[in-house]
């Protein structure tokens, strides 16, 4: 499963409209492969603060991606 060009700009314009908090957990989390106790303990939030951001991030950036009509990889992310 690869993100074609259109599909990592849906998801670039998708982050924009997430928070700050929002994108900054994200990157933490996915990019640089943080822990969740690790990303509370940078941010001094409680574990299942972050882990609430990133479930509700990763929804809205679903939902949004999910509705563009030149996401190719709809039929994988449904499932998720």
């Amino acid at each position: 499963m690869r993100f074609t060009p259109k599909d990592i700009e849906v998801v670039r314009n998708g982050l924009s409209f997430l928070t700050f908090l929002e994108r900054q957990i994200l990157i933490y989390r996915f990019w640089e492969e943080r822990t969740i106790e690790d990303i509370a303990e940078i941010l001094e939030m409680y574990w299942d603060e972050v882990d609430s951001y990133i479930e509700d991030s990763l929804k809205s950036l679903r939902k949004y991606c999910l509705e563009h009509p030149s996401f190719s990889l709809g039929v994988f992310m449904e499932a998720a």
